[in-house]
């Protein structure tokens, strides 16, 4: 199952005990469907739960029985299909059949408790999440420009959100997506909707993937330091073989012929452990600029 269905499971469960919110809750389903007009009223989902859901609350804010088919494809219909309950419908949300373009009525959003249920509704017939683990985008799809503007400006106006929301709105083929990007905003989009589990779970995986990144960073930081300390020990043991080989180590001065002997037996030291070894202990720097004398002395030799 997907992690957009799971989110679809949780919104389904929660339980609505006020009659507005009920009322708000239904008329997001309605608008924001497959067709909600005086000619068809309908959706079209391979989600059963939504299916019975949408069935279920038209009945009990409308009184009507809505019809429910499944396909050979295993996708639900559900439509209503005698047309004075289509109109009986229309008529609780005040639309008349001089409506010319879908807009969202506001006096079916009656207070501010009623605002998570609509926008829930409407995440049920025409919203997506994608798995946190692959990407953060959660999208409203709509075949109505005004409509999807509407609910662009409704969620914009939340309160609760912590952060402020800048939705993208784009034409695809006949429909407009609203979508959402960045984890934050879509935990609390899915929280003000009620999908609080959802929304820890996308934090959840938001701080495995930071967690995750600063693992991967310091390696890489330490992978490159080991790669840089491998190379400058190689060039290292290299002059000092050069000078072993020609002049003798004898030709350094002690305080160079120590550190070079040092080097030279043990090719795996760091420059702290090569310090801690001398005689008289030196600074990081100190052995470094040692080493650097040895290799331009190889250098000058023919």
């Amino acid at each position: 199952m997907s992690f957009s269905a799971d989110v679809k499971d949780e919104l389904i469960s929660v339980e609505i005990e006020k009659n507005c919110c009920l009322h708000a809750f239904c008329y997001g389903l309605l608008l924001c469907s497959r067709s909600f007009s005086y000619r068809e009223i309908s959706i079209l989902t391979e989600h059963r739960q939504i299916a019975e859901k949408y069935a279920d609350t038209i009945n009990k804010v409308c009184s009507v029985s809505p019809c429910i088919v499944k396909s050979d494809a295993g996708k639900y219909r559900v439509e209503i299909e005698n047309a004075e309950d289509r109109a009986k419908i229309m008529a609780k949300f005040g639309y008349d059949t001089k409506l010319r373009t879908m807009r969202i009525n506001y006096a079916n959003i009656a207070d501010d408790c009623c605002k998570s249920a609509f926008l829930r509704g409407v995440f049920l017939s025409c919203g997506t999440v994608n798995d946190p683990n692959k990407r953060y985008h959660l999208e409203f799809v709509l075949p109505y420009k005004n409509l999807i503007k509407d609910l662009a400006y409704f969620i914009s106006g939340f309160e609760e959100f912590e952060k402020e929301l800048e939705p993208k709105i784009i034409q695809r083929n006949s429909n407009y997506v609203m979508y959402f990007k960045g984890s934050e905003v879509i935990e609390d989009i899915l929280t003000a909707m009620g999908a609080v589990t959802s929304s820890l779970n996308v934090m959840g995986v938001k701080m495995y993937k930071d967690m995750r990144n600063n693992v991967n960073r310091k390696l890489n930081f330490e992978s490159a330091n080991l790669d840089k300390t491998v190379s400058a020990a190689s060039k290292q043991i290299e002059a000092i073989r050069k000078i072993k080989n020609t002049v003798g180590l004898s030709f350094l001065p002690e305080e160079l012929r120590e550190i070079a002997i040092l080097r030279y037996d043990n090719p795996d030291m760091s420059l702290r452990e090569l310090s801690e070894n001398l005689k008289v202990s030196l600074s990081r720097s100190g052995v470094n600029h040692r080493l650097k004398k040895i290799c331009d002395i190889a250098d000058s030799i023919k």
